[in-house]
């Protein structure tokens, strides 16, 4: 590993002051689970780490009338047990089921998880079917912009060099709603993804007409999570039947563009996210009508 410096801030105003000082070089770290690896691969070479993990102030979730806000420094283990994720929002406890072992979800951060920008990140989709926001905060002042525009590619992002990403927010579920999140990859826990998807449904108070959906998956059309949008579109104000179904899954299938790479065939990872996609979509009509096996 090759040699760096460190900068450990008394408090967030010290670390933006410092970061604003630094054009370049600087990578803010927190507990490491990812940046600490893709240094010893050399895929990044910092010239200083901040250390960021003893600013307690970017480390809660709160409610504020009708929106959940989560400090970036939040590890996935105190996201799980707060209070606040009532079962309502079982869905994160999905993703920390299959996120790693207890030393991974005890370290890893919200803030952390969405700042890699990568479609191994399982935050993400479900992220972007909450439609969540990330406040972002420089010395200069703050701005707020959705996860979807945050993500600008494989390890990139609109965070400016001078910005920190403090906080990220989304809207309440509304009691006709749902979230489900799932994954497949080479084992059962410790898992990097083939496909990671979440799906978000609202269905009107009679029968099970689609209100709203959205799907997101680790890749649709490149290389870091998005939603996919047709698929959004298809299902839409139809009923959730076998037939209406069918016909998205095959709407699905025609919106990925994915690639075979060393782990899976471009082909498996069509038909996973197909399955995953109809997996949770009987997740979430279960819990929203108590009828399994609808679709």
């Amino acid at each position: 590993m090759h040699r760096f410096d460190m900068f450990v801030p008394e408090d967030l105003e010290d670390l933006l002051k410092y970061v604003d000082s630094h054009q370049s070089g600087v990578h803010v770290i927190a507990n490491g689970t990812d940046l600490i690896n893709r240094i010893q691969r050399k895929q990044v070479t910092p010239k200083v780490l901040a250390d960021i993990s003893g600013l307690n102030e970017l480390s809660y979730v709160r409610k504020e009338g009708d929106k959940l806000k989560i400090g970036a420094l939040t590890t996935i283990s105190e996201l799980i047990s707060s209070p606040i994720i009532t079962k309502h929002y079982d869905v994160f406890r999905e993703v920390a089921a299959k996120f790693g072992g207890p030393s991974i979800i005890n370290m890893a951060t919200v803030g952390g998880n969405i700042c890699s920008a990568s479609s191994s990140e399982d935050l993400l989709p479900v992220l972007l079917v909450l439609n969540a926001e990330v406040r972002l905060r420089s010395l200069r002042g703050e701005r707020t912009t959705t996860v979807e525009e945050f993500l600008k590619g494989k390890r990139a992002t609109a965070l400016k060099h001078n910005e920190i990403l403090v906080e990220t927010i989304f809207r309440e579920l509304e009691p006709a709603s749902t979230c489900s999140f799932d994954k497949v990859g080479m084992r059962n826990s410790l898992i990097i993804a083939f496909v990671n998807s979440a799906v978000y449904l609202k269905l009107a108070k009679a029968g099970r007409l689609v209100e709203d959906i959205r799907v997101a998956f680790n890749r649709v059309n490149g290389k870091i999570p998005q939603r996919a949008r047709h698929t959004e579109e298809k299902l839409r104000g139809m009923k959730l039947s076998e037939e209406s179904v069918a016909e998205t899954v095959r709407a699905l299938k025609h919106e990925l563009k994915l690639t075979s790479d060393f782990r899976v065939s471009e082909e498996y990872r069509v038909d996973v996210a197909s399955a995953l996609f109809k997996r949770m979509l009987n997740r979430c009509s279960e819990k929203l009508v108590g009828e399994r096996g609808i679709v």
